[in-house]
C-alpha cells in the first residue's frame, strides 16, 4: 500500500466527482432561471435534453468507498479524513479537492431544494388560476369566518359571504 498510489487514485477520482456535481449543478442553474423567468419553451428544452446525472455520482462516491476500503480505511467521513492524512503530500491537493467536493455537493443540494420549492409556487399557481376558471376550486378552499371575524375549523363553518 504506497500513500502515492492512494493519492493518485483518488485525485482522478474526486477530480471527475467535482466535475460531475458542476455539470448536474449547472443543469439545476438552467432549469431554476427557466422556471423563474417562466420560460416554458426553455425549460422543455432542458428537460428533454441533458439528465441529471445522479446515477453517476453515486456510482463515483461508491467508487471512493470502494478505494478507500481496499487500502484499510473505513468508508464513511472519519476514515476519509485519515486516509487524506495518510496519503495527502504537502501540498494538501486531496483535501483541497475534498473540500471543494463537498461545497458542491452542498450546492447541488440547494439548488434541488430550491427548484422544487419554484415547482410546487408553480404548481400552486396552476391549480389557483384552473380554480378561478372553473370555480371548483375557489369554493373548495374558501376560508370560513365565525360570527366574530375569526376564522373557524370545519366543525363549525360559515360560509364567507355570511361572516
Amino acid at each position: 500500500m504506497i500513500p502515492a498510489e492512494c493519492r493518485a487514485r483518488l485525485i482522478e477520482l474526486m477530480q471527475e466527482h467535482v466535475k460531475c456535481i458542476e455539470s448536474a449543478n449547472d443543469y439545476l442553474a438552467e432549469i431554476k432561471t427557466a422556471i423563474a423567468e417562466n420560460r416554458i419553451d426553455d425549460l422543455q428544452q432542458s428537460l428533454s435534453g441533458q439528465v441529471l446525472p445522479m446515477a453517476e455520482i453515486e456510482r463515483l462516491e461508491g467508487l471512493r468507498h470502494e478505494l478507500l476500503t481496499s487500502y484499510g480505511f473505513d468508508s464513511g467521513d472519519d476514515g476519509f479524513k485519515k486516509c487524506i492524512a495518510w496519503c495527502d503530500d504537502d501540498a494538501g491537493q486531496v483535501d483541497a479537492l475534498y473540500q471543494q467536493l463537498v461545497q458542491k455537493l452542498l450546492k447541488l443540494q440547494r439548488s434541488i431544494q430550491l427548484n422544487s420549492l419554484l415547482v410546487s409556487k408553480g404548481q400552486e399557481r396552476v391549480r389557483g388560476s384552473i380554480g378561478i376558471l372553473t370555480g371548483s376550486a375557489v369554493a373548495n378552499q374558501a376560508k370560513t369566518y365565525s360570527s366574530q371575524g375569526k376564522t373557524v375549523t370545519d366543525g363549525n363553518r360559515r360560509d364567507i359571504a355570511i361572516a
